[in-house]
């Protein structure tokens, strides 16, 4: 079958009988950039290339037809015009004899990107290759069409997204950040430009490219939308992190629940008259505004630092409230905004008002880590289980003991000390249950309360150890009084060793830190000592260089910066 003849080059629908399209504009003689390929051009004897469907400092992106599949694809190749030209036949690709280094380490970028992007073809919200072949002197990506629209064509259309719309919408792209974060990808580029909203509701992020796209340099062209570009970004010697991509998705957020364009953060450093989102737009939650406005702070150290941060600021903290004996369930806490009841209000038998509260938190937390766990997992190597060893705790029937609590009255001159009694009843014994294992005591006790865990960082106990307890040991307690119970529970101390990355593959050493739960980014370099694809440095993010056994504060999301070798470059 002829496709290039069958088929619309426009948008790859098939055409008339005439030769015309009925789903676009395009026709035969439609004018097309000479530097990009030729439309009917076919790639590795399998795809059919069409129109032009963007462009930037990196390449093309044009809309294709895999013949082998019989359906549409996007391509992308390779092709930075500042390093290289297109050959006189309008297919080969001719690479400056000057900027032939540059030109092969950003393109081994290009192909180390779209292939972790492809080990995460797991994430719904992200389109990643599905194909990658050389040919042309130059490098292919293959990814899946979707049909759809940019975000910025749908909201220039007028419409716009309520608070309670977006909060719907956006924690699977949440998500999906937070995972290509842990997977060592920053995206710069989050922009209505680069979201699409699919013909069935969904979002998804697109437009990822090498890292010189997305600051400004004398080697490519970079590709910055005003408004939505961090202030780092316009300056080559600045760090890029994942508050980068903070900065980006707060200024979707913004534009999306205001309606307008954020000014450029490159404005905004001399005088920033951005006005804040709730004042713009007052049905939006004040508590929301406020993070939003952090999240587009022009000085990246004052700014939300990771989408967990961001995602915790947006939407409320879950609590665990006790209901009956044996029973704890997650709601989310009640604030001023409105919440839509669907009872008359009547009163159930415990004497509260029925309410059906919208619980956002739960839902955004239980995707974070349940999804995250499992589609981390399926990237990468698992970590080892290991087992805790078993602790029994003996209650006793003793006299009960009274708890005091010493409280300040500010409204005395002199500080005065109030004892107040609790009472817990009686009947058992409260055990200490600090500097012993979580999952090695709770069986002992799960049975006599409702427990409320925290958990926190500590030097001294380590991760999973009790730290404090809210009812005191040697206390007397009611055992059936369904009394609650809150634990903090230690998270360990926060910092965690740096693995050896002499001679590791740059793919495992990145699993490792993810498995470690470090934050990181990566560059390319050449190296006439370390292997092509070996990691050879890494770096803390001020720039000091890293050995293995230094303590990362991963409490703090501090990220680290891991070199990967190109080899020689001969």
């Amino acid at each position: 079958m002829d496709y290039s003849n069958d088929l619309c080059m426009g948008c790859m629908n098939k055409l008339n009988e005439d030769k015309t399209c009925s789903h676009c504009s395009y026709t035969a003689d439609s004018p097309y950039i000479k530097i990009y390929l030729p439309p009917k051009t076919v790639l590795d004897e399998r795809y059919l290339i069409g129109k032009v469907l963007s462009y930037n400092g990196e390449g093309a992106s044009y809309i294709g037809y895999d013949m082998f599949r019989e359906e549409k694809v996007v391509v992308r190749e390779y092709m930075p015009e500042s390093l290289c030209t297109r050959s006189a036949e309008g297919t080969g690709v001719v690479v400056s004899a000057s900027r032939v280094d540059k030109y092969k380490t950003y393109m081994a970028e290009f192909a180390e990107l779209n292939k972790v992007l492809s080990r995460m073809r797991n994430l719904s919200n992200i389109v990643p290759a599905t194909d990658m072949f050389a040919a042309n002197n130059t490098m292919y990506a293959v990814l899946p069409y979707i049909e759809g629209i940019s975000l910025k064509k749908f909201l220039n259309s007028g419409n716009k997204l309520t608070w309670a719309q977006v909060k719907k919408l956006f924690p699977p792209m949440f998500t999906t950040l937070s995972l290509i974060h842990n997977g060592g990808v920053i995206h710069g580029g989050i922009s209505p430009e680069n979201i699409v909203v699919t013909t069935n509701g969904e979002v998804k992020l697109v437009g990822f490219s090498i890292s010189a796209t997305k600051v400004f340099n004398e080697d490519i062209t970079a590709d910055l939308n005003p408004g939505y570009a961090a202030p780092e970004q316009y300056q080559g010697s600045e760090w890029l992190g994942t508050y980068t991509d903070v900065f980006g998705i707060c200024a979707v957020l913004y534009k999306i629940l205001s309606g307008i364009t954020p000014p450029s953060s490159i404005q905004r450093q001399d005088v920033d008259r951005i006005v804040p989102l709730w004042q713009v737009n007052p049905d939006v939650p004040k508590n929301v505004s406020n993070v939003i406005m952090q999240g587009l702070s022009v000085d990246h150290n004052e700014r939300i630092q990771t989408i967990t941060e961001l995602v915790t600021g947006l939407f409320e903290q879950p609590e665990l409230v006790q209901h009956k004996k044996g029973s704890t369930q997650l709601h989310a806490k009640q604030t001023a905004q409105t919440i839509d009841e669907t009872d008359d209000g009547e009163e159930d038998e415990e004497g509260g008002v029925s309410l059906v509260k919208t619980v956002i938190t739960a839902v955004i937390l239980a995707i974070i880590v349940g999804v995250g766990l499992y589609l981390l997992a399926s990237m990468f190597t698992p970590a080892t289980d290991s087992s805790s060893s078993t602790t029994t705790i003996t209650t006793t029937t003793e006299a009960a003991t009274e708890q005091t609590t010493t409280e300040s009255d500010d409204s005395s001159e002199e500080d005065e000390t109030t004892t107040t009694t609790v009472d817990y009843g009686t009947g058992a014994v409260m055990p200490n249950l600090v500097g012993y294992d979580y999952e090695s005591v709770i069986s002992s006790i799960e049975s006599d309360f409702e427990i409320v865990t925290t958990y926190v960082t500590s030097d001294e106990y380590d991760e999973g150890v009790i730290v404090s307890q809210s009812i005191p040991a040697d206390v007397e307690y009611n055992p059936t009084g369904g009394l609650t119970l809150e634990l903090e529970i230690s998270s360990g101390s926060g910092k965690t060793e740096l693995p050896s990355y002499t001679g590791v593959v740059s793919s495992d050493y990145l699993a490792t830190l993810s498995d470690n739960g470090i934050s990181y980014s990566y560059q390319y370099e050449y190296s006439d000592t370390v292997s092509y694809g070996v990691v050879s440095r890494v770096l803390s993010s001020d720039g000091t260089e890293l050995n293995e056994g230094d303590e990362i504060n991963t409490a703090n999301g501090e990220q680290v910066v891991v070199y990967i070798s190109l080899g020689t470059g001969e």
